[in-house]
């Protein structure tokens, strides 16, 4: 026995001083492109997509429930929570789709057009918007969940609120302004499109693009006046829990905008230029009826009460409206998109309205050359 209890010490005393077995490294474990899209981008949209279908059939049962009930004070109860819980969930749900969005095809260029070219500078830009929404989600969801749900503002989410709000006009001025200068490359569409009334192809197309186009350049100027205006009630210096929900409400419709103006680029890429950004579409679509459903919840708080109580139910299918919404599109980004850098340049759009000036050193491309 007294062996036995020093040859097991023995293997414990080596095994401790033995070199730890390295760390687990994924990408051994990833080596096609496939399992890589698997383990990044599907499972990620799949488990967001799953969660929030789960709890929307919980919502609905409970909206049904306070439908049929009489009493009021038990409704409003119930769908300050419902509100309290969906603010919850997206805390959950929105990193898994950013997490998805920025491993996929979604982020790649189109490296056809050449160095000058409008759809080259379009696509970066288009960029920049997505890297902004990965930056901006952290902030304005834990200044929220602060203002509404916890009902204190610590200094520390302040000064990151502050922070935020003037590096995001600053980063974004140059998108405002690109998106005005481009409106001069919009009037030929226009002007071509009123010449020719007809129904072709391409006629369509022209006025896709420029509809996709007023569409991005209203929620991008809108959403720069919205955030300026927000300064108004973010930087004030006070305990009034009136300021921080104004302010975190503000934010969270800007950041609305800016999801909107994405999806409305990444579509416009295709009328415009012939280039395809649909995984950009859908999984920025998402990210906007998910940011939808946040505003949605606010209100819910701000009119679940005795004075607009009618207002509260409205509200509540609004946002279980733009969470299904949001599920099935990243449900669909996990068959449309590819790992990121891995896709393979798609055909382009025949009837572009703006057909883009091709690389000389891409002597293949395929579609309409200006």
């Amino acid at each position: 026995m007294a062996m036995r209890l020093c040859s097991l010490l023995l293997v414990a005393v080596t095994a401790f001083n033995e070199e730890p077995p390295p760390l687990l490294n994924l990408k051994t474990y990833m080596q096609s492109p496939q399992e890589k899209f698997e383990v990044l981008v599907a499972r990620p949209l799949s488990a967001a997509s799953d969660a929030v279908n789960e709890k929307v059939d919980t919502f609905l049962q409970r909206v049904a429930a306070v439908v049929e009930e009489h009493d009021r004070k038990q409704g409003i109860e119930a769908l300050q929570h419902m509100a309290v819980r969906i603010r919850l969930l997206l805390q959950e749900v929105v990193p898994e789709l950013l997490h998805g969005r920025d491993n996929s095809s979604a982020v790649d260029i189109d490296t056809r057009p050449s160095d000058g070219s409008q759809a080259t500078y379009a696509q970066q830009v288009l960029l920049k918007l997505q890297t902004y929404s990965a930056w901006a989600w952290p902030v304005i969801i834990e200044y929220t969940r602060n203002a509404y749900d916890d009902e204190a503002i610590t200094p520390e989410i302040q000064a990151r609120m502050e922070r935020g709000t003037d590096g995001s006009l600053s980063y974004l001025s140059s998108v405002l302004v690109y998106a005005w200068k481009a409106a001069e490359f919009q009037f030929p569409v226009v002007e071509a499109m009123m010449e020719r009334n007809e129904t072709s192809g391409e006629t369509l197309m022209k006025a896709g693009c420029a509809a996709s186009y007023a569409q991005l350049l209203g929620d991008i100027t809108e959403m720069y006046g919205e955030l300026s205006d927000s300064k108004l009630q973010c930087f004030l210096n006070t305990t009034n829990k009136t300021h921080w929900k104004r302010c975190a409400f503000d934010a969270t419709n800007s950041l609305q905008r800016v999801t909107s103006a994405i999806a409305q680029a990444a579509n416009a890429m295709w009328q415009c230029f012939g280039i395809f950004w649909g995984c950009s579409q859908l999984t920025n679509t998402a990210y906007s009826q998910l940011v939808k459903a946040l505003v949605a919840s606010e209100e819910m708080s701000d009119n679940c009460n005795e004075e607009s109580y009618s207002l509260c139910k409205p509200l509540a299918f609004k946002a279980m409206g733009a969470l299904s919404q949001a599920a099935g599109q990243m449900s669909s980004a996990t068959q449309d998109c590819d790992i990121k850098g891995g896709s393979q340049d798609s055909p382009l759009n025949p009837y572009a309205a703006t057909p883009f000036e091709k690389r000389e050193d891409v002597p293949n491309v395929t579609g309409p050359t200006p």
